[in-house]
């Protein structure tokens, strides 16, 4: 029995999904700077879980040769996330709780807790 860590490292779909959820906020950010098509239809808030996750899974499912690609997009959804989280500071404390726990724990609907 191998760890969680073996199994992911062997499961190509698995770094295929982790690449794509590391790769929806920096997404998000280029269509919020050019097109905004997105940004009208999805609230960008809802998405944070998938920067803060897909960093997680890409860093347990991808090799050690592939470490630059770990470090960049593991701080680009850092800086992301921060930034979000700063702007979520003009509704007051509640603003960066609320976008903190959508981040870890997406599922639930914290909106109507703290609006």
């Amino acid at each position: 029995m191998g760890t969680i860590k073996d199994k992911l490292k062997g499961n190509r779909i698995a770094k295929v999904l982790s690449l794509l959820a590391a790769l929806v906020m920096p997404i998000c950010v280029v269509d919020m700077g050019t097109t905004d098509v997105i940004m009208d239809l999805i609230n960008p808030y809802y998405l944070l879980f998938c920067g803060f996750y897909g960093c997680i899974l890409l860093c347990l499912s991808w090799e050690r040769k592939w470490l630059w690609l770990k470090i960049v997009l593991s701080i680009f959804n850092a800086v992301i996330n921060l930034f979000f989280i700063f702007v979520a500071f003009m509704g007051s404390v509640g603003g960066p709780l609320l976008a903190l726990l959508q981040m870890v724990i997406p599922i639930i609907p914290w909106l109507h807790i703290f609006g």
